[in-house]
């Protein structure tokens, strides 16, 4: 396959992966916005959601303050936001463009759908009481992008480098998630484990649609952090988790070893990262201290993906 192809197919797959990525962190701000605020937790979810997404500086440089219709026009519609929801429409759609023969009818069609759905939004003046319905959208048409895409799809090497941006931009945003909640989300470290905390945690479970197969995981015993440090890292069962998303990318990369012939450095990285997951305990996660933890991972996953640039599509060792 042609770095361009490969290339144009993995960051169609990562860009609708961020675009619903974002839609969920405006929905669980949206849910703690119902709720009144106490005394004891953090009283502004939507500058904990430009923090997760990364770009809170970017935002207070554009707008100045925090404020609710702000950021979610921002996250949403933002032109001059990279990862705004309406970028990485327009910028999923633009990549498969350029390789419709690398995919099916059906997946160009449900991009497509997508892409002029959301643009009857981007098109009118935005309205706060729409939130819930665009989100809903965003949802609903990712995940039916991603099922045509295993329903229709070939499953060769384009096959391969779509699924792998789908578990690179997931991989990335739960780590980051995770992180944030623990150091923004919770106001005091005194905080920890109390109902405050527990309930926090469980907003989180929901922004990675998680919450329910939570509590299948667990049963109906009480959420704490432990349990969804060890479901969100190192679950082999949870779709959201570290360890699954690093066991698809080392699976993926495995089949392009097998399609092209040769090991590459970045196969090498994953199974150590790989291998590292599958070792650990939240004991050991802990004593390291999780946001080092997180932030290791962050780099981990970032380099391998370096690795899988300069080898596929820059055409490199």
């Amino acid at each position: 396959m042609l770095s361009r192809t490969a290339e144009n197919l993995y960051w169609t797959s990562r860009y609708l992966e961020r675009a619903d990525s974002i839609a969920r962190l405006l929905e669980v701000a949206y849910r703690i916005s119902l709720i009144p605020n106490t005394q004891e937790g953090y009283n502004n979810e939507w500058e904990s959601i430009l923090a997760t997404s990364g770009i809170k500086q970017d935002y207070l440089t554009s707008y100045k303050e925090i404020k609710k219709e702000k950021i979610e026009f921002f996250l949403l519609f933002e032109t001059d936001n990279f990862s705004s929801v309406k970028n990485c429409i327009e910028k999923s759609r633009d990549n498969i463009k350029m390789v419709r023969t690398a995919v099916t009818l059906e997946v160009w069609n449900a991009v497509n759908t997508l892409y002029y759905r959301y643009q009857e939004y981007v098109n009118k003046k935005y309205s706060s009481k729409e939130l819930p319905e665009i989100i809903e959208l965003i949802k609903r048409q990712v995940n039916l992008i991603k099922g045509t895409i295993l329903n229709t799809q070939l499953l060769n090497d384009g096959f391969d480098f779509l699924t792998l941006g789908n578990y690179f931009e997931r991989a990335d945003f739960t780590a980051r998630i995770i992180d944030v909640k623990y150091f923004i989300l919770l106001p005091s470290s005194s905080f920890v484990g109390s109902q405050v905390d527990n309930f926090q945690w469980s907003l989180m479970l929901r922004s990675v649609s998680s919450y329910r197969a939570f509590k299948w995981a667990y049963g109906n015993s009480e959420i704490d952090y432990i349990k969804i440090i060890d479901f969100l890292i190192l679950n082999s069962q949870c779709p959201r988790s570290l360890f699954f998303s690093v066991e698809k990318i080392n699976h993926h990369l495995t089949r392009l070893k097998k399609i092209y012939g040769e090991k590459t450095a970045s196969l090498t990285k994953i199974n150590m990262l790989y291998k590292t997951l599958k070792s650990s305990t939240v004991t050991q996660i802990l004593d390291e201290g999780l946001h080092d933890f997180l932030s290791k991972f962050i780099k981990d996953i970032s380099s391998v993906y370096q690795s899988v640039e300069k080898k596929y599509f820059m055409t490199s060792q």
